[in-house]
């Protein structure tokens, strides 16, 4: 079942469709990237964001000229300082029960959004155009956005209690 088709049925344009299709697995992804991340891991994706996004833009070498290079190295960058600084760095998100699940909901999130902002600038529009709608790629990819997403995690480490060990 196309997801933008019954969106459709439902009298939703399609370049509405499109963007509620893609809030609607944008935010599954971040429920499920949740579990697997846990409480102790959030933080250290925070920062692993931060962190693969500095080397990958430093990095100069010839095979990162390419959008999708960057992308792999990206996100290897960032599973590898996720796996091997969760030993080192034991910071976690306070609470429990459904304030915790949202804390690390939106965290999730905020990662993840963060994350395609970055992956997203890489590309030109024309090279997205068939895959998200402009009102998506603005979201992640106009200057006033980008901001908001590189702030996002300041913000959400202030407002969240948090402890490290």
């Amino acid at each position: 079942m196309n997801l933008n088709n019954l969106l459709s049925s439902l009298g939703i344009k399609s370049n509405l469709a499109g963007d509620v299709s893609f809030l609607i697995i944008f935010l599954l992804v971040s429920f499920v990237a949740s579990f697997a991340l846990g409480k102790h891991r959030v933080l250290v994706s925070l920062l692993g964001v931060y962190v693969a996004y500095v080397v990958v833009n430093f990095a100069d070498f010839d095979f990162l000229k390419e959008p999708s290079a960057k992308v792999l190295i990206f996100l290897a960058i960032l599973a590898g300082f996720v796996l091997f600084f969760s030993k080192i760095i034991r910071g976690s998100v306070s609470g429990h029960g459904p304030m915790l699940m949202v804390k690390l909901v939106l965290g999730t999130a905020i990662v993840i959004g963060l994350s395609l902002s970055v992956i997203l600038n890489w590309y030109t529009p024309k090279e997205l155009a068939d895959i998200i709608t402009p009102a998506t790629r603005k979201f992640f990819t106009d200057d006033i956005w980008r901001f908001a997403w590189a702030v996002a995690p300041l913000i959400y480490l202030g407002a969240v209690r948090k402890r490290i060990d």
